[in-house]
């Protein structure tokens, strides 16, 4: 079975405090791309051993039981009662460790093609993706949604007309646990709202979407590595009316066309 797996950008992203669990409460608005994209060749085997196997040329994608499409097939296959084993390779297009989503969508491909190979679970896998990590639940249906709590709960938005998008890769990586225990502390309020992004996509009015970009975990990556900032400078100078901002805990850049 080949699956190809999108990524991500949160045009929305405010970090609105702590949840009961420890994790941090956010307001966000997920937009999947096609393009970075990963391809996952998924292989079955009735053997009885319900052994995972997963295999990566990239060095920074660990291929042992720490990889998330490891534990999300693990979770599956003992959820469903199933101890066939399972092949995994992941060819690797999204940057890791970028703030994309790439680990998170390539789990959750995992647990929607083993439920389509053994059977949907009662919850179609929602609680297994949660467990995997914050962001799996939205890649179980990747359509532009809203996301509260940490991220999991998550509802469709219809009507938005998107601006063009284009990704600004970035050589080095952005650990997400650092990304939210150095959080800047808010100094006033911010005008910036996931109601009125929502408002100006649904009204094609992309000027507004570049100006309410928001992600409240940029100001301390900046601060840390100099050359974010260097970067968005350049490409806003060298490409008037468009606007960069940080996807998701980074290290990748995103730019939307403000016109």
């Amino acid at each position: 079975m080949i699956v190809q797996t999108p990524s991500k950008v949160n045009l929305f992203l405010k970090v609105a405090g702590k949840l009961p669990n420890g994790f941090h409460a956010i307001e966000t608005l997920f937009v999947p791309l096609q393009t970075p994209s990963d391809e996952l060749e998924i292989r079955f085997s009735a053997d009885g051993k319900q052994e995972i196997t997963v295999e990566c040329a990239h060095p920074a994608v660990p291929c042992d039981e720490r990889n998330l499409c490891c534990k999300a097939a693990k979770k599956v296959l003992t959820a469903a009662g199933v101890t066939d084993s399972v092949s995994i390779t992941i060819r690797k297009n999204i940057p890791v460790a970028g703030g994309m989503g790439g680990g998170s969508s390539d789990a959750g491909a995992v647990i929607n093609a083993l439920q389509k190979k053994y059977g949907f679970l009662e919850d179609k896998g929602a609680a297994i993706a949660l467990e995997c990590g914050s962001d799996v639940p939205f890649f179980l249906n990747p359509t532009p949604s809203t996301g509260f709590g940490q991220g999991e709960i998550l509802t469709p938005v219809e009507g938005l007309i998107l601006p063009e998008i284009r990704i600004i890769p970035m050589d080095f990586p952005i650990s997400a646990k650092w990304a939210y225990q150095n959080l800047a502390p808010e100094t006033k309020e911010d005008p910036r709202t996931l109601d009125g992004m929502i408002a100006a996509l649904r009204a094609g009015d992309f000027k507004a979407v570049a100006e309410l970009l928001r992600n409240d975990l940029a100001p301390a990556a900046f601060r840390k590595f100099p050359l974010l900032e260097l970067t968005k400078q350049k490409f806003e100078t060298e490409n008037p009316g468009w606007k960069v901002q940080l996807s998701g805990s980074g290290a990748t850049l995103f730019a939307v066309k403000a016109y």
